[in-house]
């Protein structure tokens, strides 16, 4: 057996101490733990919140972005244990390393894509993701088999703590719905205000509830007051149904027994379901309200009652109230002949605003003159000028050169890029050129008093540059607020089909790594009110580099408080869908190329219609068809015409924009052939409900800027830009007036 020696000069201490410290390294990393997403489910390019369980406090967390390059979010505050941090993974599996300073404590990778079903993965954008505070009603069992050993279809991240639900709303990012029933009471009861606030933005921020509201329903209510507010129920009162209703409804052979369930409001929602109690008075048995951007879809039943599981047609019902998210996605459901990588309308996009015009153009006219010139200089003028006057014919094969030379010479340097973005020089021809183009849709409801805004940016630099990215917001947008809550900005695409992108390797070591840092308790720079409300939560990017000749896409997210609560709506005629009364432009700058959208009716506004601009009677504008309007479809003499959407353009923003605002009303992924996963919170087809009316159009100038800067200067970054706006308006009958 040998024995055990120490190098020369190296004492039996300090190999212990050596040995102890890491050792102690070890076990701090192993004590370490870390949470991804709800229940370790999460999406690739949205928010993601990360639990953290440690023992040293976590400043910033470190992972890639999806062009593979290194980035670090700064948390608003340390990450002390069970404290949540919130962070964008850019692919699948992506490394993670919790940091505090220069120190890094632990490193981790996300999960990888596999079965929701069978524990923490990350979710495909073409599965629809559900989270569930109760049963999950056999949503968790949707296309599954055990004799073909074939996992669920639908990822159901179903939490059994509080502490498992993100406290803040970027937690939810990617989020397709929520069910909530009396089976998830003691969870309810247990969230924090942080909690209750975030899934409360959630929802009127374009989130989508599926509310259980049986015998449990006041026991649900005492729970989570916010959502008997949401609902607008004053006094919940429960009743005998007679289940008659549902089984029309669902064209069952298995008939129900009466049940109890609330009194749903008749007013501010679609019924779905219209029944009667056991005393034969009408009652909504189902109903879809709209809340904000949001909507909650609530059955005055308890479906996870005996009685309902063991029905067989429970899932059925469910599926014919929420829609198309309880229907397994197929993959062939785009068109096969696309001629694009890309299959989603973020990735067209993306491609649309990566579209940079930086040399100088010349015309057909120019180009001709050019060429005439060329040819007189190599001819007629060669001729007379070397054989004539000089007599050397020699000299010949010297100067067509020198001339096709110089020509070429002066068309590079006159068609070289332009650059005015240096503030206070002047725009002449330089090479380090900075080019962003735009598109940004505000939102505005004057019901739920909520605002939000999304903003797509891609900034291109002809030479290698590291930039300095904040949001700064326009005097315009300044006088429609009253409040930032969120401003957050982010990068925008990831590998996959819905970008057209593939993933080679998940890191690229040749670009320096950039900083994202989240803040708390300060606005975007406000030219026009200096004071910041406590609970504003931004993000400003430091050092995010751009190779030459390359370009970077960014994602703006706003949350506001708007200052057209409570706006005067429209009257609508009795028994019919069309609108009267005046209209008035409630913004304080002019609406252009809008129309007035109320369930399938377009009312074109003027070209331009004024701020503060009235129409006195809104019948006498000219009617459209809204859905022939969006596929551009005409009628002919015995049929129509419908234009084709052409999936491989990028030279229409505005179409673009169109589409991802109503997808959904014009026929969805059947028209266009893309699907509307990572954007689809954009889609407002559903808030085209007999109470509600949407006034869209577009502004001349951006509401919310970039302000780019490098580590010399500042930087005007030109190029194009698109900010569309819509403001959700109430209608109201005349008998409610």
């Amino acid at each position: 057996m040998s024995k055990l020696r120490f190098p020369v000069g190296v004492s039996f201490w300090t190999v212990w101490l050596l040995s102890a410290t890491c050792l102690s390294g070890i076990a701090d990393e192993a004590s370490t733990e870390v949470h991804f997403g709800i229940e370790g489910h999460y999406r690739v390019g949205a928010w993601t919140g990360i639990r953290y369980s440690g023992q040293q406090p976590v400043e910033t967390l470190e992972t890639r972005d999806g062009d593979g390059v290194e980035v670090r979010y700064e948390q608003a505050g340390p990450l002390g244990t069970d404290r949540w941090g919130y962070a964008i993974p850019g692919g699948e599996a992506v490394p993670l390393s919790l940091k505090s300073g220069d120190e890094t404590i632990a490193t981790f990778r996300f999960p990888i894509s596999g079965s929701p079903s069978r524990g923490p993965a990350m979710i495909p954008p073409a599965m629809h993701w559900i989270v569930v505070l109760g049963d999950p009603l056999g949503v968790d069992k949707i296309g599954a088999n055990e004799l073909l050993n074939r996992d669920a279809l639908i990822a159901v991240s179903r939490p059994s703590k509080s502490a498992s639900l993100p406290d803040s709303v970027l937690g939810y990012d990617g989020v397709d719905m929520m069910m909530i029933n009396a089976d998830g009471i003691d969870l309810l009861r247990s969230l924090s205000v942080e909690q209750r606030t975030a899934i409360e933005q959630w929802i009127t921020g374009g989130g989508h509830l599926f509310l259980t509201l049986g015998e449990s329903s006041l026991e649900l209510f005492e729970a989570a007051p916010w959502l008997q507010s949401l609902l607008s129920i004053d006094k919940p009162r429960t009743t005998t149904i007679d289940p008659s209703a549902v089984e029309t409804f669902t064209s069952t052979q298995t008939p129900l027994t009466s049940f109890t369930g609330i009194r749903l409001p008749k007013e501010g929602g679609r019924i779905l379901i219209m029944g009667k109690t056991s005393r034969r008075v009408s009652i909504p048995l189902a109903a879809d309200y709209n809340i904000g951007f949001g909507r909650i879809t609530a059955i005055a039943a308890d479906l996870e009652n005996e009685m309902f599981a063991a029905w067989p047609e429970r899932l059925d019902l469910m599926t014919q109230l929420t829609g198309t998210i309880l229907i397994p996605q197929k993959e062939d459901s785009t068109a096969t002949n696309r001629d694009t990588a890309y299959n989603d309308l973020s990735g067209q996009l993306r491609a649309t605003l990566d579209q940079f015009d930086i040399k100088r153009s010349f015309g057909f006219s120019m180009i001709s003159l050019i060429l005439m010139a060329l040819i007189a200089a190599i001819g007629p003028l060669d001729y007379l000028l070397i054989n004539r006057f000089l007599g050397r014919p020699l000299l010949g094969w010297l100067s067509f050169p020198v001339i096709t030379i110089a020509l070429s010479l002066v068309l590079a340097f006159e068609a070289r890029p332009t650059s005015g973005n240096i503030t206070g020089k002047s725009s002449e021809p330089a090479a380090n050129t900075v080019r962003c183009n735009r598109i940004e849709i505000i939102d505005i409801d004057t019901m739920a008093g909520v605002g939000r805004g999304f903003q797509a940016s891609c900034i291109y630099s002809h030479d290698a540059v590291l930039l300095n990215v904040n949001i700064e917001q326009s005097k315009t947008l300044s006088n429609l607020t009253e409040s930032i809550q969120q401003a957050l900005m982010s990068p925008f695409g990831y590998p996959g089909e819905s970008f057209g992108g593939i993933q080679i390797a998940i890191e690229d070591a040749r670009m320096p790594p950039y900083t994202i840092q989240l803040q708390l308790g300060t606005e975007p720079k406000n030219e026009i009110d200096n004071q910041s409300p406590s609970n504003t939560l931004t993000t400003s990017i430091v050092g995010v580099p751009l190779a030459s000749r390359s370009s970077k896409c960014l994602a703006t997210l706003l949350r506001f408080k708007p200052k057209l609560a409570n706006h005067p709506g429209m009257q609508r005629r009795s028994g019919s869908e069309l609108l009267q009364g005046e209209l008035i432009n409630p913004l304080p700058v002019d609406i252009l190329d809008g129309m007035l959208v109320y369930r399938n009716w377009a009312y074109l506004l003027p070209t331009r219609f004024p701020s503060g601009g009235r129409i006195a009677r809104v019948n006498t504008l000219r009617q459209k068809n809204f859905r022939w309007r969006l596929s551009r479809q005409t009628a002919l003499e015995s049929s129509t015409e419908t234009e084709e959407w052409d999936a491989s353009s990028a030279d229409f923003p505005d179409r673009v924009s169109e589409m991802l605002m109503f997808h959904n009303a014009v026929g969805g992924a059947r028209y266009t052939g893309l699907q509307d996963e990572p954007l689809s919170c954009l889609d407002l087809s559903h808030v085209l409900s007999e109470d509600r009316c949407i006034l869209i159009g577009r502004v001349a100038n951006e509401l919310t800027t970039l302000a780019i800067t490098t580590e010399e200067s500042p930087i005007i970054a030109e190029g194009e830009s698109l900010t569309m706006i819509r403001i959700v308006l109430p209608v109201t009958s005349r008998s409610e007036r």
